[in-house]
C-alpha cells in the first residue's frame, strides 16, 4: 500500500508522550471488562507504551496499525495509511483505541464511522485528542498566542468536547464518559501532577487532552 501522508513520517520513532493517559484508559478498561484474557484489541496509531502493548501483557489479543513501521512485543502490527481506510479484518474487536490519531487524518468522520462495524457488541471505542480549550490555551489565545497541542502542521482537525461528542454520535456511537489527561501538568513532570490528573476527570473541558469512551449506539 502506498503511504500518502508525508507529514506523519516525523513520528517514525514515536513513543507515548504522556504515559499517565494510558494508565487512566487501562483502569477504565478493567472496570468495563471483568476479564481481559481473549479480548481482541485494535490500536490505531501505534506507539511504544501504548494500549495494545500494555493489554497484551494482560492476556488480550492485540493488533495495531500505523503509517510508520513498528515492532511491538506480542502485538501484530500492520503498516498502513489510515487515510486510505481500515484494513480488512476477519474478526470484530472488543476495544478499538485511537490515541492522538484522528486529528492527523484527512477525513476524521469517515474513519470513526468505519470503526463502528468493527466494534463488537458491548465493546469500547476509545479516543484521545488534543483539546483546543485546554486551561492554558484559554489564556494563550486571550493574548493572541497559538494554542498548545491542538495546533500543529501535521494536524488536520482541532477539537473541543462538543465537537468530539458530535463526531462520535454522528458515527453511531453512544458516549459513556468524557475524561481528560490533566489540567496543568501530569505526573510525568512531577508527582504533584497527580492532583491535576484527578481534577481532569471532573473538568475534562479544561484538560490538555480529551479522553472519550463510547460504545455502539442503537443505530447509525
Amino acid at each position: 500500500m502506498t503511504l500518502t501522508d508525508e507529514r506523519q513520517k516525523i513520528f517514525k520513532d514515536f513513543e507515548v508522550p504522556d504515559p499517565p493517559r494510558i494508565k487512566k484508559i487501562v483502569n477504565f478498561v478493567h472496570k468495563h471488562f471483568k476479564n481481559l484474557k481473549g479480548l481482541n484489541v485494535l490500536e490505531c496509531g501505534a506507539a511504544k507504551g501504548g494500549l495494545a502493548e500494555t493489554l497484551f501483557k494482560q492476556g488480550a489479543a492485540c493488533f495495531a496499525i500505523d503509517i510508520n513501521p513498528r515492532t511491538l512485543p506480542g502485538v501484530k502490527v500492520i503498516q498502513s495509511d489510515l487515510n486510505q481506510g481500515l484494513p480488512k479484518f476477519e474478526c470484530q474487536f472488543d476495544i478499538i483505541f485511537a490515541g492522538e490519531l484522528i486529528e492527523h487524518l484527512y477525513d476524521d468522520v469517515a474513519f470513526v464511522k468505519s470503526c463502528n462495524p468493527l466494534l463488537s457488541p458491548g465493546g469500547l471505542f476509545i479516543a484521545t485528542v488534543p483539546n483546543l480549550v485546554f486551561s492554558f490555551n484559554r489564556l494563550r489565545m486571550l493574548f493572541g498566542k497559538m494554542p498548545m497541542f491542538a495546533y500543529n502542521p501535521c494536524h488536520y482537525h482541532i477539537y473541543t468536547k462538543k465537537t468530539v461528542d458530535k463526531l462520535l454520535k454522528d458515527a453511531g456511537f453512544s458516549i459513556i464518559k468524557f475524561s481528560s489527561s490533566h489540567v496543568a501538568f501530569s505526573t510525568r513532570r512531577h508527582r504533584v501532577g497527580r492532583i491535576f490528573e484527578l481534577i481532569a476527570d471532573f473538568l475534562p473541558t479544561f484538560g490538555a487532552h480529551l479522553i472519550v469512551y463510547a460504545t455502539k449506539g442503537d443505530k447509525l
